[in-house]
């Protein structure tokens, strides 16, 4: 186990020498500049006294790093969960190596669930943040039932073979479209996912507008 240094925030974990499921805790350092736009992104609009999800914590970076790092009066209740419990166990003494209360504190609870169970037996989130080790589909369904009007959803895809072509019946059947390999591809694939998630959300009523995306290394956003 090593101390690893992200932003502002430390989290002791098991440096990985190959990033995968398979990891006791996951973290991938590669992502930190993810994780640095969603800090620049939340302090950048006019919203505060948010209600935040982090449904897929692993480490607890995420949410270590915004209760570090957003602006004063941003966060009115963050809500961290993983179905690992090696996870939770690693969220609670990172938030203690932060010198974060989080026993007895109001603005923050810990929680062992089912990403989609936490999130459809929640009253909903201002901003929820999808980011798993793969395909985000899963949970975009009970995602977009449980964010709130004016909210943001955060979503990470790191299938980019099938987004960018190279396994288009993989892209059909999870995306509902025929994605392209050329030039363009990571631009289309950006699409494809923006579009995915706006049709589940306008099941019920809800529509989404794209305020930044991009794609980088392995993953979209």
């Amino acid at each position: 186990m090593e101390i690893i240094n992200e932003g502002l925030a430390k989290i002791r974990v098991q440096a990985p020498k190959i990033v995968s499921r398979e990891m006791k805790v996951f973290y991938n350092p590669v992502m930190g500049m993810n994780r640095d736009i969603s800090v620049l992104l939340l302090n950048s609009i006019n919203k505060s006294n948010m209600q935040i999800a982090d449904p897929l914590a692993a480490s607890g970076i995420r949410s270590i790093r915004f209760l570090r790092e957003l602006n004063k009066n941003k966060i009115k209740n963050i809500s961290i969960n993983d179905l690992s419990k090696n996870a939770i166990k690693s969220i609670k003494n990172n938030l203690a190596l932060n010198k974060i209360q989080y026993k007895n504190n109001k603005k923050i609870s810990i929680t062992n669930e089912d990403v989609n169970l936490f999130l459809l037996n929640s009253a909903g989130f201002d901003y929820i943040d999808i980011d798993p080790f793969g395909t985000p589909k899963a949970f975009l369904d009970s995602a977009c039932k449980r964010l709130a009007r004016g909210g943001i959803l955060a979503v990470t895809a790191t299938d980019t073979s099938a987004l960018c072509g190279t396994f288009p019946q993989a892209c059909i059947r999870k995306y509902w479209a025929l994605p392209r390999r050329d030039a363009v591809m990571h631009e289309t694939g950006l699409r494809i996912l923006v579009r995915k998630i706006q049709l589940l959300a306008a099941q019920y009523d809800k529509a989404l507008t794209p305020i930044f995306s991009y794609s980088k290394e392995h993953y979209m956003r």
